[in-house]
């Protein structure tokens, strides 16, 4: 039975996880815009095919693990990355990627400890 005292505590988890998805949301934003960038000058316009590691390596670097309940390291979170992607355009083929791996990292992570 959740008594009156533990309420608070699972609103606070709840409130801190959310603000965690808006910060990870701005984070894959301002990723995606670097990437972006790093695409047309580095790579001269060319399609990074890898991608997930680039992203990996900017968001870890970036402070994503401050925003984890669990670090996770490059690899992992390319791995992530791109398993990530790949199930959101098998299931939702327009939605906003930042927003909807903004989430699925925190449901992916929340839970471990």
């Amino acid at each position: 039975m959740v008594t009156l005292k533990e309420r608070p505590l699972a609103s606070l988890k709840d409130k801190t996880m959310n603000q965690n998805t808006t910060k990870i949301a701005q984070l894959l934003a301002q990723a995606g815009s670097a990437h972006h960038q790093f695409e047309q000058t580095a790579l001269k316009g060319v399609r990074d095919e890898e991608w997930p590691d680039w992203y990996a390596s900017h968001l870890l670097t970036h402070g994503l693990n401050d925003l984890l309940p669990q670090p996770i390291n490059q690899t992992e979170l390319g791995q992530f990355l791109l398993h990530s992607n790949e199930a959101r355009t098998q299931q939702f083929p327009e939605p906003d990627w930042v927003d909807y791996t903004a989430q699925d990292l925190i449901n992916r992570f929340a839970g471990e400890s």
